[in-house]
């Protein structure tokens, strides 16, 4: 073999042997062009995950401030409020 052709030709290795050699490596090469596709996809899918993730971030950030702590806070001591009302009247389960 000439050392100036790189690959070797198809026919470089004739025993028989190596043909079903051949054979396998065909099979795996089959096999990770479907791994591969499969990676692929499922790295879209993250992506896509990552965005929507991202998004949630923004919104929860968005509501986080003075106006929506007022906003809670008030809703809480306006409930404590009618509750002790109400207990105080005898209406309710409370003990």
């Amino acid at each position: 073999m000439p050392d100036t052709i790189y690959p070797p030709p198809q026919d470089y290795i004739t025993r028989g042997e190596f043909g079903a050699l051949d054979s396998h490596v065909r099979d795996l090469q089959a096999d990770m062009v479907l791994v591969k596709a499969s990676q692929s996809g499922t790295q879209t899918d993250i992506k896509s995950i990552d965005k929507r993730l991202d998004d949630i971030a923004l919104k929860l950030k968005e509501l986080i401030g003075w106006r929506s702590f007022l906003l809670t806070g008030g809703i809480g001591v306006g409930w404590g409020f009618a509750q002790s009302i109400m207990h105080l009247l005898g209406l309710g389960t409370a003990p």
